[in-house]
């Protein structure tokens, strides 16, 4: 059951990515307040990380669990729309980070400087190479050439909320729930979740701020993930 459920909230989410972000790029953004610019940005910033945690469950095989290709296709579609990212490349490195939580090995890890804008910028450094801001930026020429896109809305509706998104999925996904961790010692219980409200979690980061959650039952959909406290194997 979660399988198809996986599948289709994937798909519904790549989609409004999809018309949110065409409505974005061909708007004419003088006709529109400064609130609705704000929404605007908030809204694909949303849908941004989205796509990540589709891509994220996909890393995992259980957005398609019956046919892998198919997972892994999609998982790696949302990866492109969402920067560029390869998903080969960034599945290898979250299975380092699952299995060698809060170590030298592992690629999420601050390595003894727990200061946010370090390690975001080290984070960042780590999956984003050289050859991903080459695809992106040749995805971004092709479209704006393609569709003759004002530059401001580029910036506006799509470079911003991809920064914003990276912030959100870093601050939510790594740096509160594994800024505990002492070098070199793994322990699930320094993993921290934010118990947040139903849908102040999914406003968040979809779920993300169950992090503990996801940690013990990566085999769980990010929408299932608030049901899992206190949760036991057995049950699963």
């Amino acid at each position: 059951m979660f399988n198809h459920i996986s599948l289709l909230v994937a798909l519904l989410i790549i989609l409004f990515w999809g018309v949110t972000i065409s409505f974005a790029l061909m708007v004419d953004w003088t006709n529109l307040s400064l609130l609705a610019v704000i929404l605007l940005i908030l809204l694909q910033t949303f849908f941004n990380t989205g796509l990540f945690i589709v891509a994220h469950d996909g890393m995992h095989g259980i957005l398609f669990p019956y046919n892998l290709n198919i997972n892994d296709a999609i998982a790696a579609l949302a990866l492109i729309l969402y920067g560029g990212l390869s998903f080969r490349d960034l599945r290898e490195k979250h299975y380092l980070h699952h299995r060698f939580t809060g170590t030298s090995l592992d690629p999420d890890f601050h390595e003894h400087n727990p200061n946010f804008c370090f390690w975001y910028f080290r984070f960042m450094g780590k999956y984003v190479s050289f050859l991903n801001l080459c695809r992106l930026c040749l995805l971004i020429l092709i479209i704006v050439n393609l569709f003759q896109i004002h530059w401001l809305n580029l910036l506006l509706f799509w470079a911003l909320p991809l920064i914003f998104s990276s912030l959100q999925l870093f601050f939510f996904g790594t740096f509160l729930p594994h800024r505990h961790h002492q070098d070199n010692q793994y322990s699930l219980g320094a993993i921290k979740s934010l118990h947040l409200p139903m849908l102040l979690s999914l406003i968040t980061c979809y779920h993300f701020s169950y992090h503990q959650e996801h940690h013990r039952y990566p085999f769980l959909p990010w929408w299932q993930l608030p049901f899992a406290m206190g949760f036991s194997q057995s049950h699963f």
